[in-house]
């Protein structure tokens, strides 16, 4: 008996604590449209409908500290009423949601002390906030990459003035076809701090999306690496001549601009596989059903029709041969 009292007792705070944290986001996603003023897409501030339903139902649970009227809970009413306000509110504001408010919510030292002088110097450094330290991890990356850049650029050079430079041309070549990857890794990471941090400034990054942004960096080598491909390919269409670009050049373009190596292949793709419309032969099935559903129209009518009609006109032709016959 105590072991299902238990149980429920469990289901219920839980159910509870859910219903809470759903308050609770709710509420940031209103504070936040009553701070900044945000508008709608027609450029009119927000009904406050939705937002005081939303705060009404904060007081009543224990959110806001506010004196309110009834048991601490919420009616199966007041809770359809509050969903509906945190839908239409939510809505409103995507891209921005509790969640991407909390990811950039301390830019700076928040306010407090903390517990040792460890984890005031690890924030400072690493950042303040998920978003921060995302960021950082890019500013991490894109040393990396920078770092190697010039190493193999003066490992390349280096090489070539060897007196036998034939001895090291593998080392060499090696060192060159390195840099494309490089730079490809390297333009990505640079798009995805201008990104970054235009979302960070509007308060919709997302950081359960970054699996996908590390994903573009790495796309973003296997891009620069795999455009020098078809550098031969990427001509002019005037003069046909190619395009003046180094390879590491292009390849930093092509991580920073993923589509451009997909949008090459698909040029190349459709060039070399045209699409040609494939007329397909009906089935003797289909043709039966094709015959029953338009029937061959009644030609008797038309036959006898176009008999009379030929006797009138030979009749009339007859006539018409000789006028002045009484």
């Amino acid at each position: 008996m105590s072991d299902t009292s238990n149980t429920g007792d469990d289901t219920a705070i839980a159910a509870n604590e859910r219903i809470r944290r759903q308050v609770e986001d709710a509420l940031e996603l209103a504070n936040f449209a009553v701070s900044t003023g945000f508008k709608g897409a027609d450029g009119q501030p927000l009904t406050f409908d939705d937002i005081a339903t939303i705060q009404m139902a904060a007081a009543q649970i224990g959110v806001l500290d506010i004196p309110t009227v009834g048991a601490p809970t919420l009616t199966i009413d007041q809770w359809i009423k509050f969903e509906q306000a945190y839908y239409r509110l939510a809505a409103v504001m995507s891209p921005v949601t509790a969640e991407t408010l909390r990811d950039t919510r301390d830019t700076a030292r928040p306010h407090g002390k903390y517990a040792s002088l460890w984890f005031r110097i690890r924030d400072f450094i690493w950042g303040y906030s998920p978003a921060q330290r995302f960021t950082r991890e890019l500013w991490l990356l894109a040393i990396g990459f920078a770092a190697f850049i010039v190493f193999a650029e003066w490992m390349v050079n280096y090489l070539g003035l060897k007196a036998d430079a034939q001895s090291v041309a593998g080392w060499r070549t090696l060192w060159q076809s390195l840099l494309p990857w490089a730079y490809g890794g390297l333009g990505a990471c640079a798009y995805m701090l201008r990104s970054a941090h235009y979302f960070i400034y509007q308060r919709s990054f997302d950081c359960r999306r970054t699996p996908e942004y590390f994903n573009r960096i790495l796309l973003g080598a296997i891009s620069g690496g795999a455009i020098i491909l078809f550098t031969e390919y990427l001509t002019s269409a005037d003069d046909g001549s190619a395009a003046h670009l180094g390879s590491a050049a292009l390849g930093f373009v092509a991580g920073y601009s993923g589509d451009l190596l997909f949008n090459t292949i698909e040029r190349i793709v459709n060039a070399i596989f045209p699409k040609v419309a494939v007329a397909t032969i009906p089935t003797d099935d289909a043709k039966k059903k094709a015959a029953q559903a338009n029937p061959p129209p009644d030609t008797s009518n038309d036959q006898s029709g176009q008999g009379d009609g030929k006797g009138d006109q030979g009749s009339n032709d007859q006539a018409g041969n000789n006028p002045n016959k009484t």
